[in-house]
């Protein structure tokens, strides 16, 4: 999967690859909701007297990997004065539990794309729609490109982007991504303990040495292996729609493959595999 080609992202109507976004929502509404169907409640005559408690945030973009920071202001407040609330009072409803302490990356779509927000922060006091809210968060799957060649037993890897490989899980017991660096038969999994910069290029400090040498260029994920196969058939289709009658490009592991199939029945195998991946809200 070569970089900055993601025919993907239109079909998912999200950009998968991890970013860092500040997303605006209000409520509560029906993408936020307070009270029993959150894991907490409010005094009303519905629901009792219990205390408030969970506001569950559905966001746009998913996997959330990580919340960084929550801001709320009453809706009818003008300019915004925003209140940040403490650490500690913000995770992931569903984390990809793939990325984090693992052998490998997961194949799958996995993840969630809700927030918890706990302690009463945002309740019904204000109505509907009473509470604007400002999430930060980390979303999609780190991918990045070595930019300078690396020898085998290095710890460190240049990267161009370093956006998502240092999360943290929710109880801060794990942190770092697990990846592959995609190099042919000199492929291997590393795990990112840190990184020098939380976003764009800097340096993925690995939990271990790696075993090969890699060549600037060469490609770090963690994208779901059926996320880059997607991506093989959009390019073959992009071959063929050019006038070519048949192409050979390489699989995921490494192995050639020919095929003559037509354009369309390349972009509807893609589309297929991305399904799982598309955003729903």
């Amino acid at each position: 999967m070569r970089q900055g080609y993601r025919p993907y992202d239109g079909y998912v109507a999200q950009t998968l690859r991890a970013t860092i976004d500040v997303e605006l929502v209000h409520g509560p509404d029906y993408r936020v909701t307070v009270g029993p169907a959150s894991g907490g409640g409010y005094p009303t005559p519905y629901w009792g007297t219990s205390a408030p408690r969970n506001a569950r945030i559905i966001l746009s973009r998913w996997p959330v990997l990580q919340v960084q920071g929550v801001k709320t202001c009453p809706n009818g407040v003008w300019p915004r004065s925003w209140t940040s609330l403490p650490a500690g009072f913000f995770e992931p409803e569903v984390p990809p539990i793939t990325l984090l302490n693992t052998i490998s990356p997961g194949g799958s779509a996995e993840g969630g794309q809700a927030v918890i927000v706990g302690g009463g922060y945002i309740n019904w006091s204000l109505g509907r729609n009473g509470w604007a809210i400002e999430v930060t968060y980390i979303n999609g799957y780190p991918h990045c490109s070595l930019t300078s060649a690396v020898a085998a037993g290095a710890t460190s890897l240049p990267v161009n982007d370093c956006t998502g490989w240092g999360i943290t899980d929710y109880y801060g017991t794990d942190t770092g991504a697990t990846g592959v660096i995609q190099d042919g038969g000199q492929q291997e999994a590393i795990h990112v303990n840190s990184t020098s910069v939380a976003s764009g290029a800097g340096n993925l400090v690995l939990s271990q040495a790696v075993n090969y040498p890699h060549q600037a260029g060469t490609v770090v994920t963690t994208m779901p292996s059926s996320i880059q196969q997607a991506c093989i058939y959009f390019a073959a289709a992009e071959a063929l729609t050019r006038g070519a009658t048949s192409t050979t490009i390489h699989a995921v592991g490494g192995a050639a493959q020919s095929s003559d199939k037509g354009a369309e029945d390349l972009i509807a195998e893609g589309e297929l595999l991305l399904h799982a991946f598309k955003r729903t809200l």
